[in-house]
């Protein structure tokens, strides 16, 4: 708009000048009575000097005003559609295109920015698929930190589920459907962990590691969310074997260990592969405890930390201290049985 008005000043104002003198020029003669000779002397075509002046300059003025018009359709409309696809981009929709196709300078402007944007379209994509393999919270915490994400003394809780029996399923089912089930199952169990504002971990065939209170999602009531997100599994568990049942497709049982103690949380691997994994005691001790749900014929098992910090949300049942392989003394066992009236 303030080149448009420059334009219009710059051609128009010296023709408007040249009228408005010309009109003086035009009025003063007839003023002071001028003679024949002097008029005839004046005269362009047959018409006065004057007359031809403002002429010219009403020529000009409307010429000014088309090449204005002009200059309006060519590059100010352009660069207004091109502003337009801007805002798109910054409210996040990437889905537009500058819609300049001119060769000029304009036009390599407006491809600069649909360069821009694809690159921008690109770059969410992978951000996406990159979500997809390690869960939204790391992929935003790696790409945050550029992977600087080095080893980190914490305390939280850990949550290890795996499905019983899953070789007789596996060799049951065609490997489609069985991924399809496996698929579900992981989506469902996830959200739950979510929810509960826990890490999945990392997938391991049947198996589901998942933490919480980790630098990528700290919480100091760790332990009473990573019973929560247990006790709230089963029930997902439930509503998926009954349309399991429905389909004539085999159901799920599971068994779910959870341990709180100190773990080291950050990248492992090299500078290929980098994976971001917790290692520690309570890591051992939720996979034993897992374990030992098929052999005591309960669904949960946790550790004595867990269980106290945990006390007001669920119902514990003590089951003994257990020896668990890779611990020197016996760990203090309780079995989850519910959630509390609380």
């Amino acid at each position: 708009m303030r080149l448009l008005a420059a334009f219009l000043i710059v051609s128009i104002l010296p023709i408007s000048i040249l009228g408005y003198l010309s009109w003086r020029e035009s009025g003063g003669s007839s003023e002071e009575g001028s003679t024949e000779e002097a008029h005839s002397a004046e005269e362009i075509f047959g018409m006065s000097t004057a007359t031809v002046e403002l002429a010219v300059a009403a020529a000009g003025l409307l010429l000014s005003i088309g090449m204005a018009l002009l200059v309006a359709r060519t590059l100010v409309g352009p660069l207004r559609r091109l502003q337009a696809s801007m805002r798109q981009v910054e409210r996040g929709d990437l889905n537009v295109t500058s819609g300049v196709t001119s060769s000029d300078e304009l036009g390599q402007l407006a491809m600069s920015f649909d360069h821009m944007v694809e690159g921008l379209r690109r770059e969410a994509l992978v951000r996406d698929l990159f979500g997809q393999y390690v869960t939204p919270a790391l992929a935003e915490a790696a790409i945050e930190r550029r992977a600087d994400l080095d080893g980190q003394l914490v305390t939280c809780t850990v949550l290890f589920v795996d499905i019983r029996n899953f070789t007789g399923i596996a060799e049951a089912l065609p490997a489609t459907r069985l991924l399809k089930i496996l698929n579900e199952y992981f989506a469902r169990m996830s959200a739950v962990i979510v929810d509960e504002n826990g890490f999945v971990n990392k997938f391991g065939g049947d198996s589901l590691l998942a933490v919480f209170g980790t630098p990528l999602n700290p919480d100091p009531d760790h332990a009473e969310c990573g019973v929560l997100a247990a006790l709230r599994m089963e029930q997902a568990l439930t509503e998926f074997n009954r349309e399991q049942k429905d389909a004539w497709l085999p159901q799920i049982i599971v068994g779910i260990g959870i341990a709180t103690g100190d773990v080291v949380a950050g990248n492992v691997g090299s500078e290929t592969k980098l994976e971001y994994t917790v290692i520690g005691d309570a890591v051992n001790v939720a996979s034993r405890l897992q374990a030992m749900t098929k052999d005591l014929d309960v669904h949960i098992l946790a550790d004595g930390e867990t269980a106290r910090a945990a006390t007001r949300f669920a119902h514990f049942t003590s089951v003994g201290e257990l020896a668990v392989r890779g611990k020197a003394r016996p760990v203090e066992v309780f079995a989850v049985s519910g959630a509390s009236d609380e």
